[in-house]
Order: C-alpha cells, then sequence, then structure tokens
C-alpha cells in the first residue's frame, strides 16, 4: 500500500494508523463491491486483479486494473455513482470513509494527490464514455489492439494474452458484443486462438481497417466525423 498513490504521500506511521480499521478482502469474480447510488462507507483499493464498473441498468462503462482506487469522488459525493463488480478473482482493502476523510483534513500533500487521482479519473471515464458514444465497438476493439501492440514494440503482427471478459470490461462492452466485434476484425487478420489469446496478424492491415472505418463512417468534414475523430483520439490516450 505504501508504493501505491496517493497513500505513498503518507509517513509510515500515519498510514498504519489509517489502515487500522481497514479490511483486506479476497473476492471470487463477479462479487459485487458496491451497487449504485448506495450510500458510501468505505473506500476500495484494488490491490490485485480487475474490476468492472457499470451502472444502474448493467451497462459496463469502465474496467479498472490494480492498482487502483475505486470511485475516489463518490468519497466526497456520499453515494456511488455506479456499481462495482469483479471481474476476476481480486484482493481489495477497504479503508472506512471518515478515516479517509481525517487523513485527508491532516495531510496536505496526500489531499493534494487524491485530487488528482479524481481529477485525472475523472477525464479518463469522460474520454471512455465519449468513445462509448461516438466509436462503434469494432472501432474501440481495433484502437484498444493497436494500443497494446505498440506498447509491446510490435510492428507486424502481435499475440494478446488478455480473458476476453477483461477486454470487454475495459472497453465498456457485453461478452457478446465483444464476441461480434472481434469477429468483424477477422477481415484484418485478427483471430482468437482460445478463450484468452487474441492473434493480430497484420498489425497495418488493423491499422488500415479503422481508419478506413472512421473515413467513411460519416461524409467528410461533417461534425458526426469530428466527434468519432476526436473520441478516437481521446480513446487512445486513456
Amino acid at each position: 500500500m505504501a508504493d501505491i498513490s496517493p497513500f505513498d504521500q503518507l509517513p509510515p506511521d500515519s498510514l498504519d494508523r489509517l489502515l487500522l480499521g481497514a479490511q483486506v478482502l479476497h473476492v471470487t469474480e463477479t462479487t459485487g463491491l458496491f451497487a449504485a447510488q448506495e450510500v458510501v462507507d468505505t473506500l476500495y483499493v484494488v490491490m490485485r486483479g480487475d474490476v468492472i464498473l457499470h451502472g444502474p441498468d448493467g451497462v459496463i462503462v469502465d474496467g479498472v486494473h490494480a492498482p487502483a482506487i475505486l470511485g475516489a469522488a463518490d468519497l466526497f459525493n456520499g453515494r456511488h455513482i455506479f456499481a462495482a463488480e469483479a471481474l476476476t478473482g481480486a484482493l481489495v482493502v477497504g479503508i472506512p470513509r471518515s478515516a479517509m476523510l481525517v487523513a485527508l483534513e491532516s495531510h496536505g500533500g496526500l489531499s493534494h494527490a487524491f485530487l488528482s487521482l479524481v481529477a485525472a479519473s475523472s477525464q479518463t471515464l469522460a474520454n471512455a464514455l465519449m468513445a462509448q458514444r461516438c466509436l462503434t465497438g469494432v472501432q474501440r476493439l481495433a484502437a484498444f489492439l493497436l494500443e497494446q501492440a505498440e506498447q509491446a514494440g510490435a510492428d507486424h503482427s502481435f499475440v494478446l494474452d488478455i480473458p476476453k471478459k477483461a477486454i470487454a470490461g475495459q472497453l465498456g462492452m457485453t461478452p457478446a458484443h465483444f464476441a461480434r466485434s472481434l469477429t468483424r476484425l477477422a477481415e484484418a487478420g485478427v483471430e482468437r486462438r482460445n478463450r484468452n489469446t487474441i492473434v493480430v496478424n497484420d498489425i497495418s492491415a488493423l491499422r488500415g481497417l479503422i481508419e478506413g472505418e472512421l473515413g467513411v463512417a460519416t461524409q467528410d468534414g461533417s461534425t458526426a466525423q469530428q466527434r468519432q475523430r476526436a473520441a478516437y483520439r481521446n480513446f487512445r490516450n486513456v
């Protein structure tokens, strides 16, 4: 915990006091951590695993990978905006809201780092929601695969070993929507080898597909296309 922002701003003795009343939770896949509009009494820190956030209607809005804080802004609102559910087995630390608020009032460095985290999380969520609104599932999945390939330094082909539910959660897609989008990408040489493996056989073809999708989605110069391109740029930076 001492290595995770913003808790790395606390002196060791202050961090120990903050964690006195904390709970360590080992949760299994699909375990709910909190519901939408539920009163906040705990700040959840994901130490290991993946968690998805979804609205009251069950639509996934974001996927969170450890280490991360869930619903940081909710600490001040008093209610959770979204529901949280473990996507995989996860290790989560629950810190009492009252203790966290006291620590924020007492330590300026912690407060500054925490507010920076809230701002960054809000921007990331806004970008993800914009992408969901403006980009199709095929476009979001293609952008995600290209981003993963770039991070791995791949130029021609790329193998990604991540559970499909984890990818779907990060992209705000249901498993069925993800499967349909993956099938659409087959024409660009993308294939699923097994439950957890996706192979991009031709990165250039995949890049060409998404550029073509964005280029023909609407007439050139239209407001809709400009929104799509802006959403794509923001999504690649999430």
